[in-house]
Parts: C-alpha cells; structure tokens; sequence
C-alpha cells in the first residue's frame, strides 16, 4: 500500500473533522482489542511499501520476518499481547519507521495507528509540534488498551 502525500499529511493536521475522519479511514491501522497477534503483524506489514513481513505463531508467541530477518517477539497469552505486538513489530522497524496512535481512538476498545517514515514524523513534528502531540500518541512502555 501507499504511504499518505505531504499534501494529505498536511491535510490531516490542517483539515476538519470529515478530513481527519478521510483520512484515518484511508491510511490507519485498526486493531480491536481482541485482535488476533498474528493479524496485527500482517496489518501494520500491509502498510509498510517496498517492505516484506511474514508472521508465523510459536509455542513462544510470534516469529516475524523483516525483509528476509528473523524476529521473535515473546507474547505472555494474555490480554496484554496486543500492545507486546505493537511494541515489539514497531522495534522491528524502528530504523526507518515509526507507529503512532490515534489519540481520539484511546479510550475506546479498537485502537486507530498511522505508520509512516521516521523522517517524515520529524518534519510534521516540527511544522505542527503542538497538533502532532493532540492528534498522535507515542507508542511507549505504559500504553494498553484503557
């Protein structure tokens, strides 16, 4: 899949509610809270262009593929593994992307994510410091579905 043009990022930070609604419904990545591990894999995978991922269950948890890397990301088989997924997938690609959460989709039970180049989170970070921190979260240690 294709990564969003400056000119809808900007839309994004720029626009109205319908735009922003456009948008998330365009390029986001939903993850209900029952979501399969697996599933999240293939999901945030399907949005990384030019990029291959491969998921596989283990008695362990997963073994991803990474452009021909293997990884493993040890899950505990409990609610908690959603967020060890994401956590674990965005280490994985942190070198040349990064995953953020939808603010607005906190509290609810289905998490709305956009993942985009590094560079490209440092550039709108430095247009729109302020909005980037209303309209994203940073996915960090403490972050669970609420």
């Amino acid at each position: 899949m294709k990564m969003p043009s400056d000119s809808e990022l900007t839309v994004l930070f720029e626009g109205d509610e319908q735009q922003l609604e456009q948008f998330t419904f365009a390029y986001s990545v939903i993850v209900d809270w029952r979501e399969e591990d697996e599933e999240i894999v293939r999901l945030f995978g399907k949005r990384l262009p030019d990029e291959t991922v491969e998921v596989t269950s283990t008695d362990k948890g997963l073994d991803v593929t990474y452009n021909g890397q293997l990884h493993s990301i040890a899950l505990t088989f409990t609610g908690k593994d959603r967020y060890i997924t994401i956590r674990g997938f965005q280490e994985l690609i942190r070198d040349k992307y990064e995953i953020r959460l939808f603010e607005a989709s906190y509290f609810s039970d289905t998490h709305e994510f956009l993942i985009l180049p590094k560079r490209q989170w440092e550039k709108l970070d430095a247009r729109y410091p302020v909005r980037s921190r209303e309209i994203f979260r940073v996915i960090d240690e403490e972050l669970d579905f609420p």
